[in-house]
């Protein structure tokens, strides 16, 4: 009846740990050496010391907008998690995603477009050129069900 599955399941933990196999110890890997691999764009010397000028010092501004979306993004969480959900404020809070997304994609522009300014001509192709090189990603579609 209902009490035999019932004592199965008591005993269970028990029985699995009479099979289990007896646990050797595995002696410790050497941690891995990282070698620094090859560069992805040869830039020369001045360039890199530019690049190293632009993307050196973080941007305070970018920094505070990323701060803002990951906590705009814990409250939508938030709210989605302790229905029932007011669809009006989730509204509001992706538009305001959208709003901070745009304004870190114009910082991230803005500082790619200082860079290439900035650049020497042979150092901004290779970095035009490497720009071009990377794969598009194709826009991911929801398909409603």
């Amino acid at each position: 009846m209902i009490r035999f599955p019932l004592i199965v399941l008591a005993l269970s933990p028990t029985i699995l740990a009479a099979q289990a196999p007896a646990r050797t110890k595995v002696p410790p890997v050497a941690p891995v050496q990282l070698v620094q691999g090859p560069q992805r764009m040869p830039l020369s010397p001045e360039g890199r010391a530019i690049q190293a000028r632009v993307y050196g010092v973080p941007d305070p501004q970018l920094l505070q907008l990323n701060a803002d979306l990951v906590a705009l993004r814990d409250q939508r969480t938030q709210m989605i998690a302790a229905p029932p959900v007011d669809l009006a404020q989730l509204e509001a809070l992706l538009r305001r995603e959208e709003t901070l997304m745009a304004q870190i994609r114009t910082r991230n522009n803005d500082r790619l477009m200082e860079l290439l300014r900035a650049l020497p001509e042979t150092d901004r192709e290779t970095m035009l050129q490497n720009m071009n090189i990377a794969p598009a990603r194709k826009p991911q579609a929801v398909v409603p069900r």
